[in-house]
């Protein structure tokens, strides 16, 4: 898609995060409404899409899945990696360097990821997306909060987190497309009806809860906007091209590039606000904020680079 093509995609899920700030403001919508959407998101809707995405003719067969995981989770380690290195040329504070680099690695492959792959490659790309929530769950759980509290003693791993309604859902899916299973008609249609809620809800919770975050937190510093441009525009080039240079097949390159350049997740502040991280809590809600209203521009950049690399390679 040409740069045009995608900012005006990236415009539409954007004027629908613009409909759920209004919503706060007029006091349609408020943080508890958002907490039980959000859940009704995390535990309903989210995985019927994922169920829906391995359904019926999406382009998707069983070969498909084990090239998604092992390349997703080497980006997620890739990413993990080269997150010190920038960290300390940027000469990020040492109470601050955890926040930050949570921040190279984890973004928002659910509440914006599913939209934004399904808007630009079709409903396949959900699936993908939903086998890359796999790594990107144990890790965000594992590292994402070590990185936050610095506490080693957190680094366990639940039983809830490896079976929760996302990847119940996607082992599933995973099982539906492996074993090639036909699903009855109206089943099809019943996941597929209750996952398209998933796309409108999450992102007037977005919009919803970017209304609730102070103007004066809105801003950031500097070097705020540095570690946006290096996460969501220079590291998923350079993931592209590492991965043009395997056997991988492009369609999962492509896809796996643009989730890489997700805006940060919002599960940064959740944690530091449940570990008392106040400071950091501040810090990453900004991150959270320019990371999302910057999307509307860093994506139709990275889908331009992907025309781009097509042209040369052709």
């Amino acid at each position: 898609m040409s740069f045009l093509d995608t900012f005006v995609q990236m415009l539409v899920l954007f004027a629908v995060v613009i409909v759920g700030f209004c919503a706060n403001k007029c006091k349609l919508m408020d943080k508890e409404l958002s907490k039980r959407l959000s859940a009704l998101v995390i535990n309903v809707t989210a995985p019927f899409i994922i169920l829906s995405s391995a359904m019926g003719d999406k382009g998707i067969d069983s070969h498909d899945i084990v090239p998604v995981v092992v390349a997703g989770t080497l980006m997620l380690v890739f990413m993990t990696l080269i997150a010190i290195p920038l960290i300390k040329v940027l000469r990020i504070e040492t109470n601050l360097k955890g926040a930050y680099h949570f921040m190279f690695v984890f973004g928002n492959i659910n509440f914006i990821g599913f939209p934004v792959v399904g808007a630009l490659f079709g409903e396949y790309a959900i699936f993908y997306a939903s086998l890359l929530s796999i790594p990107f769950n144990l890790m965000v759980f594992l590292l994402g909060v070590y990185l936050i509290t610095n506490d080693k003693s957190l680094l366990k791993l639940r039983f809830k987190t490896l079976f929760s309604p996302c990847l119940s859902a996607t082992y599933i899916a995973i099982a539906l497309v492996f074993y090639n299973i036909h699903v009855y008609e109206p089943i099809v249609k019943t996941c597929d009806l209750v996952g398209q809620i998933t796309i409108p809800i999450s992102l007037l919770i977005i919009g919803s809860a970017l209304a609730d975050i102070p103007i004066k937190h809105m801003i950031g510093k500097p070097i705020m906007y540095v570690v946006i441009a290096l996460k969501q525009i220079v590291i998923p080039c350079l993931i592209l091209l590492i991965f043009l240079l395997t056997p991988l097949d492009r369609k999962y390159a492509d896809v796996l590039m643009i989730l890489s350049a997700m805006p940060i997740a919002a599960y940064g502040t959740m944690f530091c606000l449940k570990y008392g991280k106040e400071h950091e809590a501040e810090i990453l809600a900004q991150a959270t904020f320019l990371s999302t209203l910057f999307s509307l521009i860093t994506i139709p950049i990275l889908s331009t680079f992907l025309s781009l690399s097509y042209s040369l390679l052709s």
